[in-house]
């Protein structure tokens, strides 16, 4: 069963449907198992990261996630808070969530916040991620 299988569920309300694919996305991350994360993206999915990159589809959501998770970030762990989420329209979430990640090989001892925009989509009764940003919180800020 993959992590995301549970969010096939349509009598869930928005939060409880965001926090399930949030506990998933940290599940994935967690063990470094990229196919399983980018399986809570929907194909066409885009994904903006913390510095701007733009990826464009599920294949090149796995590709870079894939080769950080190789590197940088081969020892991280990541904690997800659901701050919100709703329906914006019928089949469509809007959901905020704050991150904590460690581990990062460019300051194994630190942690790095990060706030997340997630754009969930209800499609062939599966809700996944049809778009993400990430945007860094400096230190000063937390």
């Amino acid at each position: 069963m993959s992590p995301g299988s549970n969010l096939n569920s349509l009598n869930l309300n928005p939060l409880e449907i965001t926090e399930k694919l949030a506990s998933s996305f940290v599940e994935s991350w967690n063990h470094h198992d990229m196919a399983n994360f980018t399986d809570l993206f929907h194909s066409d999915a885009s994904f903006v990261n913390v510095i701007g990159l733009l990826m464009t589809g599920r294949e090149e959501i796995e590709h870079h996630h894939a080769a950080a998770h190789a590197g940088l970030f081969r020892a991280s762990t990541l904690q997800l808070r659901v701050e919100g989420a709703r329906e914006i329209v019928p089949g469509i979430l809007i959901a905020h969530l704050r991150s904590s990640l460690h581990g990062d090989a460019r300051d194994p001892s630190g942690e790095r916040q990060t706030l997340f925009t997630f754009v969930l989509e209800l499609r062939e009764d599966r809700w996944r991620i049809i778009a993400a940003q990430n945007t860094n919180i400096p230190s000063t800020l937390t």
